[in-house]
């Protein structure tokens, strides 16, 4: 049953979620960027997620407004347009940018974990961006060959009324499924082995790895449902779907900003000087305004 009884409030519930994400995420970016500067490494890969989370939630804002009515999202009478025809192209690009940007973060911290007097050496700003370019270089060849597919007449856009979006109706979905369950799978198995090691040796669990884990964490949780409903095409109802795949896949731009804003001391110091500074701004300008009743009397 994919039909939903309430399409406004489960559209509004999913934009105003990915809409937080977005703003969240870009705050997590102007903080890493300009305010609270880790290494120049650190900075890269955390920025790395931070960017795929903004695109995932922009994939959900307009998923969101697709619930709500596809003349929002440019497929009126359910009939798609360029805006529509241009939004599924980049549909799975966009979405399986999650797991792909896990990849150079977990493999900084294996790296940290397993080569700890050779990971400065190894993980430096140059071979980062290599790292990030390789694995974003995978996504770019998805949307080339979603590109040619179209262009060539190979598939078509339509818009899925029992999934409230415009998509590519194909006949074989392994190459996308591939972008997403290939990464997830590597990011789960790096961070087992990551998590034995530490475990077994008993290593001190530092702040950035602390970061790290709850980001790559919190992200499997989240992208969980989606990776095994769509590789092994469990059946679910429209609510199940809703919450576990659809939901719980967006909610992970807010998680993400919230477990690095959490974690690291220099934005809670940053958030206690900010509070602190408005308290004396606000006692400053009642003591003003106090003085100044006083003076008219």
């Amino acid at each position: 049953n994919f039909a939903t009884k309430c399409p406004f409030l489960q559209g509004s519930t999913l934009t105003i979620i990915c809409i937080l994400g977005l703003l969240l995420s870009s705050l997590e970016i102007y903080f890493l960027r300009c305010k609270i500067r880790l290494s120049a490494c650190q900075n890269l890969f955390i920025t790395n997620v931070a960017v795929s989370d903004i695109l995932v939630s922009l994939v959900g804002i307009f998923r969101g407004l697709g619930i709500i009515s596809s003349d929002l999202i440019g497929a009126p009478d359910n009939q798609p347009n360029g805006f529509c025809i241009g939004y599924a192209i980049a549909l799975a690009t966009l979405t399986n940018s999650g797991t792909l940007a896990l990849l150079p973060l977990t493999i900084d911290r294996l790296l940290a974990v397993v080569f700890p007097l050779h990971h400065a050496s190894v993980i430096t700003t140059k071979s980062s961006m290599g790292i990030i370019t390789a694995c974003w270089m995978p996504l770019l060849a998805l949307f080339l060959y979603d590109t040619v597919e179209y262009a060539t007449g190979t598939v078509q856009v339509k818009f899925f009324e029992r999934y409230h979006r415009c998509g590519m109706a194909r006949t074989s979905p392994i190459p996308h499924l591939c972008a997403l369950f290939i990464p997830f799978l590597l990011v789960l198995l790096m961070y087992t082995v990551m998590l034995a090691i530490i475990i077994k040796s008993s290593r001190y669990f530092g702040r950035f790895l602390a970061i790290s884990s709850g980001i790559i964490v919190s992200s499997l949780i989240s992208y969980a449902p989606t990776v095994i409903g769509l590789a092994w095409n469990v059946p679910m109802s429209y609510e199940v779907s809703q919450i576990l795949t659809v939901t719980l896949f967006y909610i992970n731009g807010i998680i993400n900003p919230l477990v690095y804003f959490v974690a690291h001391p220099k934005t809670r110091a940053y958030a206690g000087r900010s509070t602190g500074a408005l308290r004396n701004n606000h006692s400053v300008n009642n003591s003003f305004n106090h003085e100044l009743e006083n003076t008219v009397r």
